[in-house]
């Protein structure tokens, strides 16, 4: 298959669950793209993996086209491996349109030469590498929830997300005053988004994704290690009230405490930037969260509710709910790579 089209249909693609929701500021799911060409690379990165295909024109000259998809941590979980495809497969990608370059796609299925098909959400029975050793469980006294273990988020969110779509309502910015109208108007969701330099982005970006989370609790503290950009959050359990002199961080500093069942972390301190990704929804270094984790009776599921305020920008507190339940899976490390952007 040495000599390739590239054909754009609107309407074609089907079945883009696979895709979270900021894809629709860099891609457009109405216009489907085919790429037949011959597999140059395949870039097992998170937080997008990319496969890079050579595209030969009728005139023989090259256009390497660039496909995106999942992260690499989620596919290995799924028995995905760097393997899946080989430099010098002939290959038909189907996928759906970038919105401001020509040569790149969102990836939805791979058709190789001898017939198998390949598609974004399926799963392998390949032997998924082992993970970095998790460190032995620290015994959490009687009277404290445990929640020292390996969590990821389960079923639905709830409290108003981001819209989900490019050109759809903004559910969270109906809370934003003046100057937080304003500075929501100084945001663009494509280029100024913080995940482009690798940061965090904020509590409710960590808690908002499928990626794992570690929580390990000792006597004056609680370690959350989110697998999202490697972030990791110490919670002082020593401390009733935030330093006074505090320097303004992206995930701010934390104290927190038990009540029952419930793990309350109490975060201030933060650096301004934005509450949400896409469609965009800023906040100030005033933001204010408190999150409450409710441990489930049987100590395998937990309730997060995240309460955002900011006396700059918000007239009313943003809540968010979560659903997390315990995962035998190990967190890996992430990594982020933005080889188009030389990170």
């Amino acid at each position: 298959m040495n000599r390739i089209t590239a054909a754009f249909v609107a309407g074609m693609v089907a079945g883009t669950a696979h895709a979270h929701h900021s894809n629709d500021y860099h891609f457009d799911r109405n216009v489907g793209v085919t790429v037949s060409g011959t597999v140059k690379l395949f870039r097992f990165i998170n937080p997008h993996a990319r496969l890079l295909i050579d595209v030969t024109g009728d005139d023989g000259s090259v256009v390497t086209w660039d496909c995106e998809m999942s992260g690499s941590n989620g596919l290995m979980r799924r028995g995905w491996t760097r393997d899946v495809f080989r430099p010098g497969d002939d290959i038909v990608v189907q996928g759906f349109a970038a919105r401001r370059h020509d040569a790149e796609c969102y990836f939805e299925t791979a058709e190789f030469a001898d017939g198998r098909v390949i598609a974004l959400g399926d799963t392998f029975d390949a032997v998924v590498p082992a993970s970095a050793p998790r460190a032995a469980r620290v015994a959490v006294p009687a009277d404290v929830p445990d929640f020292s273990r390996v969590w990821q988020r389960s079923g639905g969110g709830g409290g108003g997300g981001g819209g989900p779509q490019l050109g759809g309502p903004n559910r969270l910015a109906g809370v934003l005053n003046d100057a937080g109208r304003e500075a929501l108007a100084r945001y663009d969701p494509v280029l100024d988004d913080p995940a482009l330099t690798c940061s965090p982005v904020s509590i409710r970006r960590l808690w908002g994704n499928n990626d794992l989370t570690e929580i390990e609790q000792t006597g004056d503290r609680v370690v959350i290690r989110h697998e999202w950009m490697d972030a990791v959050r110490e919670v002082r359990l020593d401390m009733d009230e935030h330093p006074a002199d505090l320097e303004d961080r992206v995930l701010g500093h934390s104290i927190g405490r038990y009540e029952g069942s419930t793990l309350v972390i109490d975060t201030v301190g933060y650096e301004a930037g934005m509450l949400a990704q896409h469609p965009g929804m800023p906040h100030s270094n005033q933001l204010h969260t408190v999150e409450r984790l409710t441990l489930g009776q049987a100590g395998d599921t937990f309730e997060l509710t995240i309460v955002s305020e900011d006396a700059l920008y918000y007239t009313a507190p943003v809540t968010d709910t979560r659903t997390f339940a315990a995962s035998d899976q190990a967190p890996r490390q992430y990594d982020c790579t933005h080889p188009e952007l030389g990170r």
